[in-house]
């Protein structure tokens, strides 16, 4: 019993290290994303740069704390930033130290509060002819080096693009937010903010994202900590229990070493009764002294034997109510154990499932297509991948709202879902794209499945607003064939899927 309980102590001991290593690879994960993000977005605004610079300070520091705290100021500075940038005290002092004439530095002005005034309704002409005017306060503002061309500031950045075509800040967020390696669990939160930076938002969108991001980095890595400090919890527990199952077992030695002592002195004692009882027989003059001595022997055995028995009924009672103690700590252990297996179980389930649809995600597209492809490989029966994608999707969000959106993808995802078979297996890959495997399916076969499935999804009947929503798919089918790789197939059908959108989408290409 006993190595049974060490062999789960030690078994649990290493899933709590191997958990442990999960969340400090989370943390590290986190705080690079964050110092990233810093990086990245640092120079766009000089008011929000010092607070950038301490948040990338907290998060390469580890300090939750910390981070927490510079990530509210942050976010404070974002709501005031875009009232503070409409201000043109700051510009009046760079035209002064840029030393421009009072009519070129009036002109500025007017144009910078005509664009500040509504940034997002601007024109390009408008921002060209404002970047014209403020270029020369950039290029000659003396001891101004943060200043200079190139070096990232914002004026600098918006004659740029404007000039040179260079990406927005918007859209060098989106860039870095998409080649970030994100957990499964924040790919759903993470694609809501990609959709926050799309062309037609708002020019200093980045500055709600950069705080969106700073909260989910926060959240996950507060839940991180949270899942660890239970595991450790857990842990001291069972190594306080597994403790007092070795005490127990200690004194079941002692108990059966007291007994055996006990026993080994009744019989010294019953020895040496019957040789003073054999001592008086011999010596004994008459039949009534023999007699007297006989009974004084056997009173005195009785006395020895009724000791031993009570003495080991001690043990035995004290014994029992230690097990008894020790069988309702293991019960309890064990549900313990049983809500701990649960608990990280529905972790790891949650951690293959798509938050929004409700269905596998890519790392459990990652998970089964190896295995199909082993089968593949081992029994030789067709195997089809089908990539959908769904049509015009950033136009049912500009038009009807995010959660149009949201509720598209779901309404696509139950469809879908419905009309597979028990072998079909289906994921989210990423966005609005949906990913098939049709184990079993010749290409005929499977060409019908995608397209009961495209026309399914047309006649899904959406609304928003009270008005209907158009919702159609596009798709690409490829099958596997001798040494294929996963990879391969679905770029194959990726590329049959681009060329069904070219040809006029709702419908599915064969690779």
């Amino acid at each position: 019993m006993s190595e049974d309980w060490r062999k789960k102590y030690l078994q649990l001991a290493d899933e709590h290290e191997r958990e442990e290593a999960r969340h400090a690879a989370a943390e590290r994960d986190l705080s690079r994303l964050i110092t990233r993000l810093c990086v990245a977005v640092s120079g766009l605004d000089a008011t929000l740069d010092p607070h950038l610079e301490r948040l990338r300070r907290a998060a390469k520091g580890g300090k939750s704390a910390t981070l927490l705290r510079n990530a509210d100021e942050l976010a404070d500075a974002l709501v005031h930033a875009s009232e503070d940038r409409a201000r043109p005290g700051v510009l009046q002092r760079l035209f002064e130290r840029a030393e421009l004439g009072r009519r070129q530095t009036d002109e500025a002005l007017r144009a910078w509060a005509d664009v500040a005034a509504d940034p997002a309704a601007a024109s390009d002409a408008a921002l060209d002819r404002l970047g014209g005017l403020l270029q020369p306060a950039i290029v000659t503002a003396p001891g101004d080096a943060a200043a200079a061309p190139g070096d990232g500031g914002l004026l600098d950045r918006i004659i740029g693009r404007r000039a040179g075509g260079a990406p927005s800040a918007n859209r060098l967020l989106s860039d870095l937010l998409e080649q970030v390696g994100w957990p499964e669990g924040l790919r759903a939160d993470i694609d809501a903010c990609r959709a926050k930076l799309a062309a037609d938002a708002a020019d200093d969108a980045w500055t709600d994202v950069v705080r969106d991001v700073s909260e989910i980095a926060v959240r996950a890595l507060a839940e991180a900590q949270a899942n660890a400090a239970a595991a450790e919890r857990f842990l001291a527990d069972l190594g306080r229990r597994l403790e007092a199952l070795d005490r127990h077992m200690l004194d079941e030695a002692a108990r059966g070493e007291a007994s055996r002592a006990s026993g080994e002195r009744l019989e010294r004692q019953m020895t040496d009764e019957v040789e003073r009882l054999s001592d008086d027989v011999r010596q004994s003059a008459d039949l009534a002294q023999l007699q007297a001595s006989v009974l004084a022997s056997l009173d005195r055995m009785q006395a020895h034997v009724r000791e031993h028995i009570e003495d080991e009924n001690k043990r035995r009672a004290d014994a029992e109510a230690e097990a008894e103690t020790l069988r309702d700590q293991m019960r309890t252990l064990e549900r313990d154990t049983f809500d701990l297996r649960r608990q990280v179980a529905q972790t790891q389930e949650q951690a293959l499932r798509d938050a929004l649809t409700g269905l596998p995600n890519r790392r459990a597209y990652d998970e089964r297509v190896a295995q199909e492809l082993a089968r593949l490989r081992r029994f030789g029966d067709p195997l089809a991948l089908l990539v959908l994608d769904v049509d015009d999707f950033k136009q049912i969000n500009d038009t009807h709202g995010h959660k149009a959106g949201d509720k598209a993808l779901a309404m696509i995802a139950k469809i879908l879902r419905e009309r597979l078979r028990a072998t079909d297996f289906i994921a989210r890959f990423g966005g609005e794209e949906f990913v098939l495997l049709l184990p079993g399916a010749e290409q005929d076969a499977a060409v019908r499945v995608a397209d009961a499935m495209r026309l399914a999804v047309e006649q899904g009947g959406l609304h928003a607003g009270g008005q209907p929503v158009r919702v159609t798919v596009s798709g690409g089918l490829s099958l596997f064939g001798d040494g294929d790789t996963a990879e391969g197939v679905f770029e194959r059908a990726d590329k049959a899927l681009y060329d069904a959108k070219r040809q006029g989408k709702n419908r599915v290409n064969v690779a």
